[in-house]
C-alpha cells in the first residue's frame, strides 16, 4: 500500500502536474483529481445529437443531457473516450471553467488510462 500523502504534499503534487486545486480543498477530491485528471487545459463541448441508441449505453456521453448547454469537462481519459465519440462539438480549452459552463467531473471510479491499455474503450 503507499502511504497517504498529507494535504500540503497534495496541493503541492497538484499544483506540479499542472491540475487546478479543488476549491474546496477536501483531501479527497484532491485525490479524486491527482487520479483521475490529466495535466493540462480543460476542454468546452456541447452535445451535438442525443445518444439514444444502445451503442451509448454505460458510455460517459450519457452524462451530457442536453444540446443547449455548454459543457466543461477536464482533461482525462473520460474527457478523451466523449470526444472520439464524435457526438460532441470541442469548442475550446481552458484551464478553469467559466460560470455559464456546467461541469462534468469524472465520477469516482471511471476507469484510469493504465485500466484502458488492453481493450482500448470497447465496450460491449
Amino acid at each position: 500500500m503507499t502511504k497517504k500523502l498529507s494535504k500540503g504534499q497534495l496541493v503541492s503534487k497538484l499544483k506540479k502536474q499542472g491540475i487546478p486545486v479543488p476549491k474546496s480543498a477536501k483531501v479527497s477530491d484532491m485525490e479524486h483529481r491527482l487520479e483521475h485528471w490529466e495535466s493540462g487545459d480543460g476542454f468546452y463541448v456541447r452535445l451535438l445529437r442525443q445518444p439514444v441508441d444502445s451503442r451509448w449505453k454505460g458510455h460517459p456521453v450519457q452524462l451530457l443531457k442536453d444540446k443547449t448547454k455548454l459543457y466543461w469537462l477536464p482533461r482525462s481519459q473520460m474527457a478523451t473516450d466523449i470526444l472520439e465519440s464524435k457526438i460532441v462539438m470541442n469548442l475550446g480549452n481552458a484551464a478553469e471553467p467559466s460560470n455559464d459552463a456546467q461541469v462534468i467531473e469524472v465520477p469516482s471510479g471511471y476507469r484510469t488510462v493504465s485500466d484502458n491499455d488492453s481493450d482500448n474503450g470497447a465496450d460491449s
